[in-house]
């Protein structure tokens, strides 16, 4: 009491036996892409029983992006008229381009980072595609250069940490561990680009982010990412080839001081797009349509 009008589960679940109306979000169906090789079985088993389940149960379904709706209609057979895609936001308060130089010192000297370097952030996992990204920075020509990779550890990362070791390359490599909220900015505007060489995103958020801190974003043309950075980034055309990679962390370590400052500006314009605020009035019109 009093009576539920709607129930709305930012997850993928959703109870089955109720009679309550309900609107499920969903992120990407990646756990149907790759199963067993990036998944655990339990996580698995969880997600492909209740998942399908959820969405017919569901009067409405929203979803990050036009690639994951396109994913549920065609994994899912679910009509398209069901589904509402809502982009997320990210806080435009912490990720801007307004970081003092003594901050970001300060944030470098904290994870032990001098000089040049290439950023990842995310969670350490086979689906991040970190163990190429790894061959191609030490088939770079740049001695100097550091490849900065921050997150916490997932699932089968170890093959990450020895494939640092077998390219003998540890002292250019630099784990960081997971990164607080509040350094992730300082963190960002120090690096000469953000790179996220992953096989398969729902949306993919952090090079949104680094776009409005203001670095260049280096993303893979593949699954969501070309739907988000758009004209504003360099891409990995094949993910899945180390030559690939190789070539656009080259492309943008040489970018001209001019296309330096072109590129930034345009992902800066590019991360206006998304908005926590459009995406909650969003959320809200497809639940009172539902109620």
């Amino acid at each position: 009491k009093p009576k539920i009008d709607v129930l709305f589960s930012p997850s993928h679940y959703t109870p089955l036996l109720s009679r309550t109306p309900s609107v499920v979000y969903i992120m990407d169906l990646s756990y149907e892409r790759f199963g067993t090789d990036y998944f655990t079985n339990e996580d698995l088993s969880q997600l492909k029983k209740w998942t399908p389940l959820s969405v017919k149960k569901a009067k409405k379904v929203l979803t990050i992006s036009q690639f994951s709706k396109n994913e549920i209609v065609k994994l899912y057979k679910v009509e398209p008229e069901k589904i509402n895609v809502v982009y997320p936001g990210f806080n435009k308060n912490l990720f801007h381009g307004k970081i003092p130089l003594s901050k970001q010192n300060q944030i470098k000297r904290k994870y032990k980072i001098s000089g040049s370097y290439l950023l990842y952030v995310g969670t350490l996992q086979p689906r991040k595609n970190l163990t190429r990204l790894i061959k191609a920075f030490a088939e770079l020509n740049k001695p100097r250069l550091k490849l900065v990779i921050g997150g916490k550890r997932g699932w089968f990362f170890d093959q990450i940490f020895d494939q640092v070791k077998d390219l003998k390359i540890e002292d250019r490599v630099i784990f960081t561990g997971y990164i607080p909220d509040e350094d992730l900015p300082g963190l960002i505007k120090s690096c000469r680009a953000y790179v996220l060489p992953s096989l398969y995103e729902g949306f993919g958020m952090p090079p949104v982010e680094a776009q409005s801190v203001g670095v260049p974003v280096v993303v893979s043309k593949i699954s969501s990412l070309p739907e988000v950075v758009g004209d504003s980034g360099i891409y990995i055309e094949d993910p899945y080839s180390v030559p690939s990679i190789t070539k656009s962390l080259e492309e943008v370590l040489s970018l001209t001081a001019q296309k330096r400052s072109e590129t930034i500006a345009q992902g800066k314009e590019n991360a206006k797009r998304f908005s926590w605020e459009h995406n909650a009035k969003q959320i809200l019109k497809t639940l009172k349509q539902v109620a």
